[in-house]
């Protein structure tokens, strides 16, 4: 774990705590650096779903053992 001094802007942070439901300016933190991290996975996983990249949806075969 690492530990750094921080200058935060009292505002943001409250906004952010009440947002996520965090307590501690270290809960709000941890918590707005995972959703950052989960934000990038859906948007990676909309990428290749809208680029239809590893889906097979046009492969007759395995369109005709979708609807099974």
């Amino acid at each position: 774990m690492h530990k750094t001094a921080l200058r935060l802007d009292d505002k943001l942070l409250a906004e952010a705590r009440e947002a996520l439901g965090t307590k501690t300016a270290t809960e709000t933190i941890h918590a707005a650096l995972s959703e950052v991290v989960a934000r990038r996975g859906r948007e990676r996983l909309f990428e290749r779903l809208r680029n239809q990249d590893g889906i097979d949806l046009g492969d007759d075969a395995v369109m005709a053992q979708a609807w099974r």
